[in-house]
């Protein structure tokens, strides 16, 4: 029984365990019916940690903080940064670097007073600033975390759930058309991204100091390297020379996303590529390195300005991933050997996307030889 008679009172005692705790108290009541009630209700609220020692408060600034200082050495960081400046109420524009403002909370308020109904302003707000499905998925997913540091550090969090928060509120990424560069756009944007093309408002080519050379080629030569190979960001970007075989023309390609690894085949033009930058490195280790010789930073400012000078639209760097998968499907080669390429976890994430793009060319050369 959870209330036991004490020999010595004539009180009824409740006993029980919460969380590897043994609880044995009096209920103060000599009625049965009453101390059974007492006992669950102490349970019930102990379990829920009213009893516990009481929490300490975190506001949502400090939160964000210690967040961020725990990820120091994450692949993300820059995002997660542009989530907390919005979650702030601000963001920085991507090429002035001067401050906007956007629906955001107050930086003091107290991190668990924030509610559903919050998360739901902040929704409405960012459907009003243009922000995609998918974009403010990705903010919920770091709201989440802030959450989870807070409760590891033993603050009050707020009473929410965001997969309830997301369920309740029908919040799912639409699936759209598969944008991936054409061959002429390709050809565009690398023409605008060519390090040797003269540009408005650089100096001439023979002029431009050495930062701004390597700025420029590492540019051009980084879209190769995603085109050529459909790898993620982070993968080309932390890839290093160890993994580099120029003999026989092979990256060993490690998949931190999905924890798997492949071995792909280099291109012709990836391959010059490479080997023009293994005889004068930045790095012994980086392939792709920032102006102090580290892994590249998530830099998309100078490859989104490019191609907007090409006419081009809705490019990011995963728009090269796309591209390279949309060749080689619409190329007839099978969904599954896609999937190898991508470095998928599953046959069916790779199907999900992009076997849309194969029925129309299995058509096309079923009509093809219905014609002959």
């Amino acid at each position: 029984m959870s209330i036991v008679r004490h020999a010595k009172s004539p009180y009824w005692y409740m006993s029980f365990m919460v969380n590897g705790k043994t609880i044995f108290r009096s209920t103060k009541t000599n009625n049965k019916v009453l101390a059974q009630k007492i006992e669950n209700e102490t349970r019930k609220q102990m379990i829920e940690g009213i009893h516990f020692e009481t929490k300490e408060e975190i506001t949502l600034k400090d939160v964000i903080d210690i967040h961020l200082s725990s990820r120091l050495e994450s692949k993300s960081r820059a995002q997660m940064l542009c989530y907390s400046y919005k979650l702030l109420g601000f963001k920085k524009n991507n090429i002035t670097k001067e401050i906007v403002k956007v629906f955001g909370f107050e930086p003091s308020a107290p991190f668990h007073d924030l509610t559903s109904k919050d998360l739901f302003r902040l929704m409405m707000a960012r459907k009003s600033e243009g922000i995609s499905t998918s974009t403010f998925l990705h903010e919920l997913v770091f709201f989440n975390g802030l959450i989870t540091t807070a409760k590891q550090l033993g603050y009050r969090v707020p009473e929410i759930d965001i997969k309830d928060f997301k369920k309740d509120h029908k919040i799912k990424q639409g699936k759209k058309p598969v944008r991936y560069l054409t061959a002429e756009e390709e050809g565009r944007l690398l023409a605008e991204l060519d390090p040797n093309k003269p540009m408005h408002g650089f100096p001439s080519v023979e002029t431009q100091t050495s930062e701004i050379r390597r700025i420029r080629q590492d540019a051009y030569d980084f879209v190769i390297a995603l085109l050529d190979t459909g790898a993620r960001h982070e993968e080309i970007a932390s890839l290093e020379w160890s993994r580099i075989d120029l003999q026989e023309r092979t990256i060993r390609l490690y998949r931190g996303k999905v924890n798997n690894e492949s071995t792909l085949y280099m291109t012709e033009r990836l391959y010059e590529v490479l080997r023009r930058r293994s005889k004068n490195k930045d790095s012994e280790q980086y392939i792709f390195t920032n102006k102090k010789g580290g892994r590249r930073n998530y830099a998309i400012c100078g490859i989104s300005a490019a191609a907007r000078r090409a006419g081009i639209e809705n490019c990011t760097y995963h728009t090269m991933r796309k591209t390279l998968a949309s060749k080689l499907v619409r190329g007839g080669l099978s969904i599954s050997d896609v999937s190898v390429i991508l470095g998928h976890a599953s046959v069916a994430t790779t199907q999900n996307y992009y076997a849309s793009l194969s029925p129309a060319e299995s058509s096309k050369r079923a009509v093809a030889l219905l014609d002959k």
